[in-house]
C-alpha cells in the first residue's frame, strides 16, 4: 500500500507538469513506452515477476530529465534546479527501492532509460527564433514526429468520454424527434397511457 500511495503521488506529482509540456500525445507515447520497458528490463532482470505502473512513473521523470536537460538554453538556472531535484528524487527512490525486497528496481531503471530514450527520440526540442518583424518565438523540432492521428488520440478519446458521461447522467439532446409508440396515437393519448 505504500507503494502504491507513492506511485499515485508521484504520478500526481510530475504527470501533469510533463503533460503541459509534451502534450497529451506525447506524454502518452512516452509513458507507454516506458511502461512497457520497464517490464520488459524487469522481465529480463529479475527472476521474480512483478507488474506494476511505477517503471512508467519513473519514465516520466526520466523523459522530463531529457526535456530539461536537452533544452537548458532556453530555462537557463530554472531548468538545473529543475534537474537537481530530478536527480535527487531518483536516486531517493532507487535507495528506498534497494532497502525494500519488494520493490523490482530494475523495472524503475527499465522505465527511466524508456522515458528517457523516447523524450530523446519524440520529446519537445526548442528552439528560439525571430521573425523577420523582430518577434521572437519559440519551435518544437523534436527528432521525429509522432503520427498526428496518435498525437490527437487522448484529445478524441476525452470528448467521446465526456460525451459518453452526459448520455449516461441524461445530460443530452437527442437528435431522434419525441414521437408517441403508436402510429398515429396523438399526445394526449400516449401521455395518459404512459401514466397508467
Amino acid at each position: 500500500l505504500v507503494h502504491l500511495a507513492m506511485n499515485s503521488f508521484s504520478l500526481n506529482n510530475i504527470g501533469p507538469e510533463v503533460e503541459r509540456c509534451f502534450g497529451h500525445g506525447r506524454f502518452l507515447g512516452t509513458y507507454l513506452a516506458a511502461g512497457v520497458t520497464g517490464n520488459l528490463v524487469s522481465a529480463y532482470m529479475t527472476p521474480n515477476p512483478s507488474v506494476g505502473a511505477s517503471g512508467a512513473i519513473f519514465g516520466l521523470v526520466g523523459a522530463y530529465a531529457v526535456f530539461l536537460g536537452r533544452n537548458k538554453n532556453l530555462f537557463g538556472q530554472s531548468g538545473e534546479r529543475g534537474l537537481a531535484s530530478l536527480r535527487q528524487t531518483f536516486v531517493t527512490n532507487l535507495i528506498y527501492g534497494f532497502m525494500s525486497p519488494q520493490i523490482d528496481n530494475w523495472g524503475h531503471i527499465g522505465g527511466a532509460l524508456g522515458g528517457a530514450a523516447a523524450a530523446y527520440a519524440f520529446g519537445p526540442k526548442l528552439y528560439l527564433a525571430a521573425a523577420p518583424t523582430g518577434q521572437r518565438f519559440i519551435l518544437d523540432k523534436p527528432n521525429m514526429r509522432l503520427p498526428s492521428s496518435f498525437e490527437t488520440f487522448p484529445k478524441k478519446l476525452g470528448e467521446r468520454l465526456y460525451r459518453l458521461a452526459d448520455k449516461m447522467e441524461g445530460n443530452y439532446k437527442s437528435d431522434m424527434p419525441a414521437k408517441p409508440l403508436i402510429p398515429n396515437e396523438s399526445k394526449e393519448e400516449w401521455q395518459r397511457r404512459r401514466h397508467m
